[in-house]
């Protein structure tokens, strides 16, 4: 029996034995090959003491975590699940990298200290001690950083219901929050995993490739290895098959016949019988554009008063015709329907997909009694925010190409029967066709007057302008001189006063507007949001923009630039939709005194979506 207790006592003693080689296995202090996630030196403490390579680093989670309280606060418009997702993902990673590089600073200032400082003023057993005290706390810190999480997501449902009161759209319910939270937080886990994943996969290319190499390029071979492979796999295959899956799906939808749109029987109209542009090459909207809009019976109808047929001249997207060609083209249709014998010609430039608002022409339409012509072009088949990212040369191309060609034809015409000469665009439209001019004033030399909706910021015209804005006026709407030539429109109602309350002079012979409004993403958004807080959000917020809106590094970047997509799926009047307010821009720039209220339900009726 005592023979069995002995035998019993050594086995325990064995497995005991071999506890312990495995604990100082773990714990560095024999010479197994350094983790390539943890370097020598800096053993994993605490939550990170398993030192397991696919596990997130304490430091970054922490880092994650703060982040994602910002991430959940409010900017310009109530988030879907997708666009919360987004935003808190980004931002996830975003402090994660910061605790990392805290982490990483922290193991270099230590190792700099014991380097400096004589062993025998180290305690030996000062970094088990600290060990056995950063769990504790750890697991404190968490709770507390869970518990801010459930309190951001609660007060981020406050100012969602906000948000979405202020421009007049249905809140998000909370499911819709918290989904967003939860995919989101995955998509960082899955990023966060994937980066693991390169290093472990670069550290096991450097073991290979050391034995091959000099020493000195061994340190950069596995990195360089394996990012040069994921750069040709993304660069020939993934990135190559995504453009063209994007630019197939867009082709798709441009050729998709409209409900209910049939070619104009008006000579006055691409696409109609007498038209040099048959009407299956306008594209989606470009058909949408020649059969929609008042004709002269019904603009008389409202009047009272004789009209003519107002002259809309288009044309479609060809590959096998250069955009020069093209406005070549639309010239040579608009000469055709007699649109340069019109009172007033105005040149469109649309959005990416060939998009013109239907407002804005109807306005004028109404305004001047159908005295007027348009001409507008298609130069590609990209929705506006792929194009602005896979083409943002085009629509400036568009722009400077219609000037070009409708002058040299007006040039021809002695300057007492020329029509007046306008532009309008909208979004990426305005960006256009701002580009064929210089500076603020050599636009309004070279025109009578435009409408401008939605403009980037990007535009070097936009920036000029709100540079030089008088003293005292705000960035969201900018006072220019007296605001005799050029004013900015927050809303319905803004251009006969500045923000300030005070009148503006009277017009002068030339009229330029800019309507954009506070709570449009397209408008506000630019890089410099990653590292510097504009200015617009240091003076009071506009009227459709919560007081709540604060700026922070990178994540007031993402958010607006999550907004983005959804900025068109508002109603009029907040975001990146303008429709009444063309009626009282144009009536200005026009110089019409009319009824606005009552031109505004006149047009209505003429307004269908494509």
């Amino acid at each position: 029996m005592f023979g069995r207790r002995a035998r019993r006592r050594d086995k325990r003693e064995q497995r005991r034995k071999i506890r312990q080689i495995f604990r100082e296995l773990r714990s560095n202090r024999t010479g197994r090959v350094p983790s390539p996630l943890h370097p020598p030196g800096d053993p994993p403490r605490g939550l990170d003491a398993s030192g397991h390579p696919l596990l997130p680093d304490w430091w970054g989670m922490v880092g994650g975590q703060l982040a994602t309280w910002i991430a959940l606060g409010p900017s310009f418009l109530p988030r879907s699940w997708w666009m919360t997702a987004a935003s808190v993902s980004l931002s996830q990673l975003y402090g994660y990298a910061l605790g990392f590089s805290a982490r990483t600073a922290r193991i270099g200032i230590a190792a700099l200290v014991r380097s400096r400082l004589p062993q025998e003023r180290l305690p030996a057993q000062l970094g088990h001690q600290l060990a056995k005290l950063t769990t504790p706390w750890q697991i404190v810190l968490l709770s507390g950083l869970v518990l801010g999480t459930v309190t951001a997501l609660v007060n981020s449902m406050n100012r969602q219901r906000e948000i979405a009161r202020l421009v007049d759209k249905e809140p998000p319910t909370p499911r819709i929050q918290l989904l967003g939270l939860t995919a989101g937080t995955a998509s960082s886990m899955a990023v966060l995993l994937g980066v693991r994943l390169f290093r472990l996969q670069s550290w096991g290319t450097r073991q290979l490739l050391k034995r091959y190499l000099p020493a000195i390029a061994v340190p950069f071979s596995g990195s360089a290895t394996t990012l040069g492979l994921l750069y040709l796999l993304n660069r020939s295959f993934l990135w190559n098959r995504l453009v063209e899956q994007i630019q197939a799906s867009a082709l798709v939808n441009n050729l998709k016949p409209l409900p209910d749109r049939t070619p104009p029987t008006q000579p006055e109209r691409s696409g109609s019988a007498a038209s040099l542009e048959p009407f299956g090459t306008l594209g989606r909207h470009g058909k949408a554009v020649v059969s929609d809009g008042p004709r002269a019976k019904d603009i008389s109808r409202f009047t009272g008063e004789a009209a003519k047929e107002p002259v809309r001249a288009y044309v479609g997207l060809r590959a096998t015709v250069t955009i020069e060609e093209a406005a070549r083209r639309a010239v040579r249709e608009l000469k055709r329907a007699g649109g340069f014998r019109r009172k007033h010609l105005c040149i469109y430039i649309g959005t990416g997909t060939g998009w013109l608002n239907d407002w804005s022409m109807g306005a004028m339409e109404f305004l001047t009694k159908g005295d007027c012509a348009m001409v507008s072009l298609q130069y590609t088949v990209l929705p506006s925010a792929f194009a602005i990212m896979l083409d943002r040369k085009s629509p400036q191309t568009t722009g400077r190409a219609l000037y070009e060609a409708v002058t040299v034809e007006l040039e021809k015409i002695p300057l007492s029967e020329r029509p007046k000469l306008y532009m309008s665009g909208e979004s990426l439209g305005a960006f256009g066709g701002l580009a064929e001019f210089t500076d603020a004033r050599d636009m309004t030399e070279r025109l009578d007057g435009a409408v401008w909706a939605g403009t980037p910021q990007f535009s070097p015209i936009w920036q000029e302008l709100t540079d030089g804005r008088t003293a005292g006026s705000s960035v969201i709407r900018p006072r220019i001189r007296d605001g005799e030539m050029i004013r900015f429109s927050n809303r319905l109602g803004d251009l006969p006063r500045s923000n300030a309350g005070t009148s503006y002079a009277p017009w002068g012979p030339k009229r330029f507007i800019f309507m954009q409004h506070p709570s449009d993403p397209i408008v506000w958004w630019n890089v410099p949001l990653i590292w510097r807080e504009p200015e617009w959000m240091t003076e009071p917020r506009g009227h459709d923009v919560t007081e709540h809106m604060t700026w922070w590094p990178w994540v007031t970047f993402w958010q607006i630039a999550a907004d983005m997509p959804a900025s068109i799926q508002t109603k009029g009047g907040h975001a990146h939709r303008y429709y009444e307010e063309y009626v009282a821009a144009w009536a200005e720039v026009l110089g019409v005194d009319a009824d606005v209220d009552a031109l505004i339900e006149a047009i209505r009726p003429f307004i269908r979506p494509h």
